[in-house]
């Protein structure tokens, strides 16, 4: 991370849990063609609708979703829900999802863009425990950096905490392998495939 991009809070300091930094480099051959590849991996990291197309068949799928439930078809915005349908069990918490809020969008032009997601309780309800395998404390980072002549697309996982403070039994236990998984590591194959179809398509 460049010193802005360190300051502007995208990426929250690590105080507990794991953490996690998954990168993807590009270096062009000239000033006009960085600019170019940075507006198109811009436009691809804001299309969280369509993130499976870029990292494969077998990773999770995303839907962006209002506070109200209702499924959104358009670029990501600031207090938009993420509904995430991971391979393997599921979660009865989130009725078979995993769901994060959009926290915060930030741009400096032809600098950076990122988006700091949350994991949050399911939208419209009454139950206030986060569906999602990270406890609240979690965020997620998803940056695409212009560095002169090199474009760099990554994601930041900071302060990763398994949530098996959940009612159900069953999702104790799922929330506790697919969060122990994540951290050491099984996540890095689905951000790493995010990060470099972001930038290279």
């Amino acid at each position: 991370m460049g010193p802005s991009l360190a300051a502007s809070g995208l990426v929250p300091a690590q105080h507990q849990g794991g953490q996690s930094n998954t990168s993807y480099r590009h270096r062009t051959g000239s000033e006009e063609a960085a600019i170019v590849l940075y507006e198109v991996a811009r436009r691809r990291l804001l299309d969280i609708n369509h993130w499976h197309l870029l990292s494969g068949p077998l990773s999770g799928r995303f839907q962006l979703v209002t506070p109200a439930g209702a499924l959104l078809n358009r670029r990501a915005q600031e207090g938009d829900y993420i509904r995430i349908s991971l391979p393997g069990p599921r979660t009865q918490t989130g009725q078979g999802y995993d769901w994060v809020q959009i926290e915060e969008i930030l741009s400096q032009e032809r600098r950076y863009t990122g988006i700091r997601v949350r994991p949050l309780p399911l939208p419209q309800s009454a139950d206030r425990e986060a569906a999602h395998f990270f406890k609240h404390y979690a965020t997620s980072s998803f940056i695409v950096e212009k560095n002169g002549l090199e474009i760099k697309a990554s994601v930041y996982g900071r302060n990763e905490i398994p949530n098996t403070g959940v009612r159900r039994l069953l999702d104790k236990v799922r929330n506790l392998l697919t969060g122990i998984g994540a951290i050491l590591g099984l996540s890095k194959a689905q951000w790493g495939a995010l990060v470099k179809g972001i930038v290279e398509g």
